[in-house]
């Protein structure tokens, strides 16, 4: 009965049997062809790539595909109609004298392999939506196919890994629950598998070959661990947190169309992050009241090629008007750190977290800043936008960012186009010097929303992607909360707003801790909706009472005392 650390992707705990998925692998061989054949491969690559190009245009009219699954066959689409790529295949036939397949082998395996040699979380993710289309063209010329498949409903699935196209496939023919090697939580695959509702899980270690077909398997999701062929006494224990855990989310859920406030009637404004427009179907269906985080860095790193102003401001434009004036905050790029195209032409940082990123990164890349900045205003048009810088430690970046934006108004003045003159321009407030600057910050940035991932990041000096250091990753801890208090002391004092977009908001027990705080806006994982606004409803006034005379200027057993033992019934429906 071992007992595998490993990572959750998507959806609550599961038990059921083991089944070995075995990816269907294409034998392709090396094999040369003569200088006559060329022009019959380059015709058959050719088929290939106009057959895919088709097969993804029609699929994006299919009604019964969600808006998500759309954003990313276009992101596929991108891919198979990329004229770089087209072009590299190409000459590697009529070159190296190549079949078609090899060709396509060959030259998607480079590609993928440096995207995942780079040091970046979020781009080497893209490598999944490159299987895919390299799959899907292999099928094609190979004549082969990978899509039919069977098990029975409780099994969990074991890969090695996976593709956005397969996850879909699961989901259509009800597969719960699966276990790979190798994912990202921000990867297609991911937000995908969190959109069906499907169990997902990574390990942290190749153990797929020890695992049989029909081992007993649990996924705990909470503690994230995978048990093998757990003892009956385990199984019972796992059985019974189950069908609490069916209960919980059978009473959560009937709170989703209630309205999102306290028992003493205070309303708490519950908005999303998204970083796809295809989002937006969940946003609605769990009635949240807007988008509080826009992440605009995902139209850029699922391409090959810098979008310019005419692509964004569609993006942008058909958002606002899906959103149907509801609010929506976009944050400019937050590109650098973990987040670096594979195509930029700059030399790797040694520290990249502490380098040039955010709007150092967008203030250093002046064109491709105002590129965003001018579709962000011809956008602004079809509702009610904000903009908010990421990476700000104090005024002076700040007030260099507002005045590209004016500097760009001016601009679409003199050519007669329209926008919003007045748009809202906020600050994220993610790094301790930004916390502690807040007061004069305040008296120029209209909104403050705290990216608490970052902020306990930088505040703690620890690394939140790196398992070595996990335990140093406290979001509760004193420093951290004391930061957040001033900031909320400094927004109270000129009267802005301040939203949570960060982690903490969409913890149910946090969320008692940061309503008597002061917060009054969070902006949330739109999967998390029930859950949080459960725990909302489940609040009052003496929050606040309980809360403004705590001295948070403590050690950590004292803030866990609080949470854990004080706080604990107003989120006790999620315990």
């Amino acid at each position: 009965m071992p007992i595998l650390k490993g990572k959750s992707l998507s959806g609550e705990s599961y038990i059921g049997k083991a089944k070995i998925w075995q990816t269907p692998k294409h034998e392709i061989s090396f094999q040369n062809i003569s200088q006559s054949q060329v022009s019959g491969e380059l015709l058959r690559l050719k088929n290939a790539i106009n057959k895919l190009e088709t097969d993804y245009r029609y699929l994006l009219q299919n009604p019964d595909f969600s808006q998500l699954d759309k954003d990313i066959i276009n992101t596929h689409l991108m891919i198979v109609t990329d004229i770089e790529i087209t072009q590299i295949l190409e000459t590697t036939v009529k070159n190296e004298l190549l079949k078609a397949e090899t060709a396509v082998d060959s030259t998607f395996k480079r590609v993928i392999k440096n995207f995942e040699k780079l040091d970046s979380n979020y781009f080497a993710q893209r490598a999944d939506d490159y299987k895919d289309v390299s799959n899907k063209l292999l099928n094609m010329l190979t004549g082969e196919s990978d899509d039919s498949f069977s098990f029975h409903e409780d099994d969990i699935l074991f890969l090695h890994d996976i593709t956005p196209s397969l996850v879909s496939a699961f989901a259509k023919a009800g597969v719960n629950a699966y276990c790979i090697e190798h994912g990202s939580y921000t990867s297609h695959s991911s937000i995908l598998a969190r959109a069906y509702n499907i169990t997902a899980f990574v390990l942290d270690e190749e153990v797929i070959e020890k695992i049989k077909d029909d081992d007993v398997a649990i996924i705990d999701s909470e503690s994230e661990v995978l048990i093998i062929n757990p003892t009956s006494e385990q199984l019972t224990v796992y059985k019974i947190k189950l069908n609490k855990q069916k209960e919980k989310e059978a009473l959560s859920n009937a709170t989703v169309l209630l309205p999102s406030e306290t028992k003493t009637g205070k309303h708490i404004i519950l908005k999303a992050n998204i970083d796809f427009s295809g989002e937006i179907q969940q946003l609605v269906e769990k009635h949240l009241e807007g988008i509080g985080l826009f992440r605009t860095e995902f139209i850029y790193l699922n391409r090959n090629t810098i979008p310019d102003e005419e692509e964004q401001t569609r993006v942008y434009s058909e958002l606002l008007q899906r959103m149907n004036n509801l609010p929506v905050t976009i944050r400019t790029f937050d590109l650098g750190g973990d987040k670096l195209s594979f195509y930029q032409q700059h030399k790797p940082e040694e520290n990249p977290y502490l380098g040039s990123r955010g709007i150092r990164f967008s203030l250093l890349e002046n064109a491709m800043f105002k590129t965003q900045i001018r579709a962000i205003l011809r956008a602004s048009v079809f509702g009610q936008v904000s903009i908010m810088f990421p990476m700000i430690i104090s005024t002076e970046d700040f007030i260099a960012g507002k005045s590209i934006i004016s500097e760009c108004m001016k601009e679409l003045d003199k050519e007669c186009i329209v926008y919003n003159k007045s748009i809202p321009v906020g600050a994220m407030i993610e790094t301790p010097s930004s916390a502690l600057c807040s007061e004069h910050l305040a008296k120029v940035c209209a909104f403050f929303s705290l990216g608490t991932n970052d902020l306990v990041q930088y505040t703690l000096a620890v690394d939140r992607n790196n398992d070595k250091v996990s335990s140093y990753y406290i979001q509760h801890h004193p420093s951290v909360l004391m930061l957040i208090k001033k900031t909320l002391e400094s927004a109270r004092k000129t009267g802005i707003p301040v939203s949570v977009c960060g982690e903490m908001a969409s913890e149910p027990k946090y969320v008692p801790l940061l309503i008597g705080m002061g917060i009054n806006e969070l902006s949330i994982n739109p999967s998390k909706t029930a859950q949080v606004k459960a725990v909302i409803r489940n609040c009052d006034d003496s929050l606040c009472e309980l809360l403004s005379n705590f001295d948070f200027n403590t050690d950590v057993s004292s803030i866990e005392t609080l949470i854990n033992t004080t706080l604990k019934p107003y989120y006790t429906i999620y315990q």
